[in-house]
């Protein structure tokens, strides 16, 4: 049976995998690891004698993770960031600290950030959270590149070893100024060819739903103008300059105070699903409690758009 001693030790080598994997080689680790080289080649040896194979080539002045590595390294970072939950279960919440990078969609942040913020300080008092509200593509790039931490965006996400978890799903909808547009009968693509149309840029999730909506009725609006603002778009659609494809759940109290119109449309629209995002990561031990509790506070519940 394996001591106490030689686990932490092989939670010691799987730290050491992971950052040779990041630097791209061994003299980086050690020293971001504050060891020797002989130290971390030691380390890499160890595992590869457990693992049965090489975990790297050396490529000129840098090492290449090989297949063994790469399908290793993952698994690494949750082991590694569940040993250090235990450490936070043992010492209590109080004692974490540290900064954590967040990206939000406009959206998610005007349905989570104060309940997040709020929900943390009471956790992690100690913990700095530093918020990046951008498009959804946008920010799934930085998090593949590690630029941010966890990102809570709408649509698909196909980063290699992200853990991603549901939040919910947000209903769009055809609105309209009542100067602009009067009645309230259901729309189909053709009827919204001519109108001007004001809409996120085509990096945006919700400009790839409004194309495939008028491309499944081989129409295209001919009348499209881009912000990269909800917010924005929503006032400018107040003001009758132009429909826009808006997120219910962000303006439904400007549609029963009159101020919107929500058009009824044919085919419906398809919701559109929310998840936070983030890679497993050894230092960043509280972002599976983080991505828990966003998930605990329901992002886009109970407001349904009415039936008509």
């Amino acid at each position: 049976m394996r001591t106490c001693y030689e686990f932490i030790m092989n939670t010691r080598n799987l730290e050491t995998l992971v950052w040779v994997t990041r630097l791209g080689g061994v003299g980086a680790a050690a020293r971001h690891l504050n060891l020797t080289q002989p130290a971390v080649t030691r380390r890499i040896q160890e595992l590869e004698r457990e693992l049965g194979g090489p975990l790297f080539v050396r490529e000129g002045r840098m090492v290449a993770a090989t297949p063994l590595a790469k399908a290793c390294v993952a698994n690494a970072e949750r082991i590694l960031a569940e040993v250090s939950l235990m450490h936070i279960t043992a010492s209590g919440h109080g004692t974490v600290e540290g900064k954590i990078r967040a990206g939000l969609s406009e959206l998610a942040a005007f349905g989570l950030l104060d309940r997040l913020i709020t929900r943390m300080r009471e956790t992690y008092p100690n913990v700095v959270l530093e918020f990046d509200i951008d498009l959804s593509a946008r920010l799934l790039n930085r998090l593949a590149r590690r630029q941010i931490d966890i990102a809570f965006v709408p649509g698909p996400i196909s980063i290699p070893d992200a853990i991603k978890i549901p939040l919910g799903s947000c209903t769009r909808s055809w609105m309209a100024s009542p100067a602009l547009i009067r009645t309230r009968r259901e729309v189909t693509p053709r009827d919204m060819v001519e109108l001007p149309i004001i809409s996120l840029p085509p990096d945006a999730e919700v400009h790839w739903t409004m194309a495939r909506w008028f491309e499944e009725a081989n129409v295209q609006p001919r009348r499209v103008s881009y912000c990269n603002n909800f917010s924005v778009i929503a006032s400018l659609v107040r003001k009758g300059l132009g429909v826009g494809l808006l997120p219910y759940e962000m303006f439904h109290r400007e549609i029963e105070n009159g101020d919107l119109i929500a058009l009824p449309e044919s085919p419906p629209i398809s919701k559109t699903e929310y998840s936070v995002a983030y890679l497993p990561s050894a230092e960043l031990h509280i972002l599976p409690r983080i991505a828990d509790f966003a998930r605990e506070q329901s992002l886009f519940a109970n407001v349904a758009r009415p039936v008509t």
